[in-house]
């Protein structure tokens, strides 16, 4: 029922760095099991991720202007409504939600993460990222408790600047809509028509699949099955956390929300090892919807995304985002997720 399709498409070129030699180079197409969206494998290993230069990142003059510093925060940044929050802002530990001062939607917040400007992978705590989901969840729940109708939780982060990270200070977003974005519609439609036409859940089948086949299962933390997707989204590939069992935002929480922090602490220890400072990361819970005949156990799990992102060069600092990204709307690596799957897990072992 789940079908992993590829096929490769051979280029001939006569290639100057071997006397112009005749030369066939392969690119992999594959299509995604769920979705059917198409992504393209090729140039493997020609993008090397480098870090930055961190030493002038957090100077005081930075700080000075930084909204998200303790200095700054209850004067630089917005509070809710007191009809949604009394206090302005909401806190747990070290983390703070906040309004968005410039809002996606009608519930956008961010939760900055930490009262340092700069914390680097090697300085990203368990206790601080449960803080700052914690954080996020009670927004989530607060929110839910005013507006019960709209569907959608979406808790993201844009991590240091090649991922869009607009301040260096670490900060979470999260959105509560009712227009949740063309890959999240897609995946929650997918997984509805799966369910509907094979009668089983495919995050659960998935997970299963992936473990049998062993080429792109990374492992499993208590409830939690990490692997690497057979389409990633990034350059550098991509990784993916699934939780059969878990669906809303009630269910996120306890030992739950230990293990997703647990895994992703150890993959955050996996990219600073090989000098990736920087990613997108989303946590899709599924939906509150009334016109569905569907319980979310039928279709879903609750399943986190995690793109690694550079800069093609640290001289000129290109996107590593491209035609194909944007003109195309389809998603290009430079890694096969099966090799990627052999380097990443080793740091699971425990």
């Amino acid at each position: 029922m789940i079908h992993f399709s590829s096929r490769k498409v051979t280029s001939t070129l006569l290639d100057p760095r071997d006397n112009f030699a005749l030369k066939t180079v392969d690119t992999d197409i594959r299509k995604d099991p769920l979705t059917g969206d198409s992504g393209r494998l090729a140039h493997f290993g020609m993008i090397k991720a480098k870090k930055d230069d961190f030493s002038g990142w957090d100077a005081p003059e930075a700080r000075k202007f930084c909204p998200f510093c303790p200095d700054n925060i209850q004067s630089m940044t917005p509070r809710f409504p007191e009809d949604l929050l009394p206090s302005g802002h909401l806190h747990r530990g070290e983390a703070t939600v906040i309004c968005n001062i410039s809002p996606y939607d009608q519930y956008s917040a961010l939760t900055v993460m930490s009262r340092n400007h700069l914390v680097t992978l090697e300085q990203m705590t368990e206790e601080l990222l449960q803080d700052t989901f914690h954080a996020g969840l009670d927004f989530c729940q607060v929110v839910r408790e005013k507006e019960p109708h709209l569907p959608y939780y979406f808790i993201a982060w844009n991590y240091m600047p090649p991922a869009g990270g607009g301040l260096i200070h670490p900060h979470q977003q999260v959105i509560i809509t009712d227009a949740p974005g063309n890959l999240y519609r897609k995946t929650v439609e997918s997984s509805q028509h799966f369910a509907r036409q094979h009668g089983t859940n495919f995050w659960e089948m998935l997970c299963q699949v992936e473990q049998e086949k062993g080429e792109r299962y990374i492992g499993e933390i208590g409830r939690g099955h990490w692997l690497v997707p057979f389409v990633p989204l990034g350059v550098l590939g991509e990784f993916m956390a699934v939780f059969p069992g878990v669906q809303t935002l009630d269910d996120l929480q306890g030992e739950t929300l230990d293990d997703l922090v647990q895994g992703l602490k150890m993959l955050l220890n996996y990219l600073d090892s090989r000098e990736i400072y920087s990613y997108n990361l989303g946590l899709y819970f599924a939906p509150y919807l009334a016109d569905t005949d569907l319980e979310p156990a039928a279709y879903y799990a609750l399943h986190l995304r995690l793109i690694p992102r550079t800069y093609l060069n640290l001289k000129h600092k290109p996107s590593d985002t491209s035609l194909f990204q944007v003109a195309l709307q389809e998603p290009f690596s430079v890694v096969a997720p099966e090799t990627l799957c052999q380097d990443v897990r080793p740091f699971f072992e425990k």
